[in-house]
Formats: structure tokens, C-alpha cells, sequence
């Protein structure tokens, strides 16, 4: 049976099942806070952080495995992501602005 066959014949069955893709949502900085204090999500979804200060921040997220990941500086306006592969609770802070922070629980 060819793989175009058995796909069409699958999709008439109802065999083929639809795969949810991962969300992205944004957090924003603004007033050297972040706009949530904690997030939710699913395995390989991701955040971004948008900087809607006028000021540098920073992005550093410490996982649940103790591996801690920097994003670096993030001037004004300009977004950063970071996508969330293991199940755990993470901590994300800036290391400039300790008002910065949220904790992040993958399901």
C-alpha cells in the first residue's frame, strides 16, 4: 500500500491524529517588574520576554536540574525567548533588577 493510500484511508478512519503544537506566550517587562509573577505551561512551549522599559534588562533562567541559562542584556524593545524542554519548576530573574523575576512550572 502506498504512503499517499494509506494516509487518505487513515484520514477516512478517523486513525490520524492531530498533534498539538507548542504555545508561545509573552511576558512583558515594564516598571521593572514582569507582568505575571508565575506562569503554566507544557513541555517545549515557550516565552518570551519583552523589554517594554527604557531600560537594560536581563533574562537568566535557572532550571529544575540546577542548569541555569543567561539570555544575556536586553536592550529596550528588543524580545527574548527561551523554550521550556523539561518538566520541572524554573526560575527566571534579571540579574540586574531584582524586582525582575517569575517562576515558570512545565508540566
Amino acid at each position: 500500500m502506498s504512503v499517499r493510500l494509506a494516509i487518505a484511508v487513515g484520514t477516512l478512519m478517523g486513525l490520524i491524529v492531530a498533534v498539538q503544537a507548542a504555545a508561545t506566550i509573552t511576558v512583558i517587562q515594564k516598571g521593572l517588574a514582569l507582568d505575571r509573577e508565575a506562569a503554566s505551561i507544557a513541555r517545549g512551549d515557550r516565552i518570551t520576554f519583552t523589554n517594554d522599559d527604557d531600560v537594560i534588562h536581563n533574562i537568566h533562567i535557572f532550571g529544575p536540574g540546577g542548569e541555569d541559562t543567561d539570555l544575556g542584556l536586553q536592550k529596550p524593545g528588543k524580545p527574548l525567548s527561551y523554550k521550556f524542554d523539561q518538566p520541572g519548576t524554573y526560575k527566571v530573574r534579571c540579574n540586574i533588577h531584582p524586582s525582575v523575576k517569575m517562576t515558570v512550572t512545565v508540566k
